[in-house]
């Protein structure tokens, strides 16, 4: 259960202690990536980053907009690249059962090599210091204390922060399902709620905290559909794949992100996930033709 916070504490040092705390999480993942320890290290440096990024930005009002950014941006060339490693990682899983081609195996297999250089640049940054750089940068800008005029109350910051999430979800959330970057940023907007929630959750009242587990589903649907959309992009841009082979990795990934676009819908938006059925199935009914030939055709 989460213990709540004095109603008037101010969250200045609220802010700065839950930066400290995340710093000390990312810099116990960053020897698991040097050392290859484990299969989830890339995964958990990477969520660090994210959630910490994410305080930095909620933390604007506290230390001002251009030394937050500085620090965000800092963390930012790594943050790229654990995003391309962990896609490229996920692709693999996406795409294992696209086609039966041999061509398309073979295509696969050597797509390893990508992912192995994309690992190995993830391992340059962190060796030539890029994650040291801007965790010190993290650190002068929490030196300092907070200017007395930027001061806030913890539980108005808190309630206005996740508020302002709130508002970019409601924003997205009519998103078409055939908008792939719509559901993108739409999924960016549920994962920043999410992490609002549990950054900040000692200062919120109840229902602000009730959002956190649909926020949390929510953003895995949008995560499973955005994978889907990462590999139909990749395979309609190879140039080494034969049509035949293109092709049936295509209707299979169109299956696939219908079924996970159908779950979201259903979860998200009960009405129009019965109307999205309601229109597939119109499509799919087949009217047979008469015995005598009248040449009337099948419904469109």
């Amino acid at each position: 259960m989460t213990e709540l916070l004095h109603p008037h504490a101010e969250a200045g040092p609220y802010v700065s202690k839950k930066l400290r705390e995340l710093d000390a999480a990312l810099a116990l993942a960053i020897p698991r990536v040097v050392e290859s320890a484990d299969d989830d290290a890339i995964h958990d440096l990477r969520v660090a980053i994210r959630r910490l990024r994410t305080m930095l930005k909620m933390a604007r009002p506290i230390y001002g907009r251009w030394h937050a950014d500085a620090v965000r941006r800092a963390f930012a060339d790594v943050m790229r690249a654990t995003g391309d490693l962990r896609d490229e990682e996920v692709l693999e899983e996406t795409l294992e059962d696209a086609s039966a081609s041999p061509a398309f195996g073979s295509w696969l297999h050597g797509r390893q090599a990508r992912e192995k250089k994309l690992r190995r640049a993830v391992l340059a940054r962190i060796e030539q210091g890029a994650l040291d750089r801007a965790r010190l940068m993290l650190k002068a800008m929490l030196v300092f204390p907070v200017d007395p005029k930027r001061e806030v109350e913890l539980a108005r910051f808190a309630r206005r922060t996740v508020e302002r999430a709130r508002r970019a979800v409601e924003k997205g959330r009519d998103v078409s399902p055939d908008d792939v970057e719509g559901l993108h940023d739409l999924r960016i907007a549920y994962k920043e709620l999410r992490y609002s929630i549990e950054l900040l959750a000692e200062a919120l009242p109840l229902d602000a905290r009730a959002m956190l587990e649909p926020s949390t589903v929510f953003q895995k649907r949008l995560g499973e559909i955005h994978d889907v959309d990462v590999a139909i992009e990749v395979v309609k841009r190879t140039r080494t794949l034969p049509d035949d082979a293109r092709d049936e990795a295509l209707a299979s990934l169109a299956a696939s992100r219908a079924k996970r676009v159908a779950k979201y819908l259903k979860e998200h938006d009960p009405l129009r996930a019965a109307a999205e059925a309601a229109r597939a199935n119109a499509s799919e009914e087949v009217t047979p033709p008469e015995a005598s030939g009248s040449g009337r055709s099948r419904p469109s």
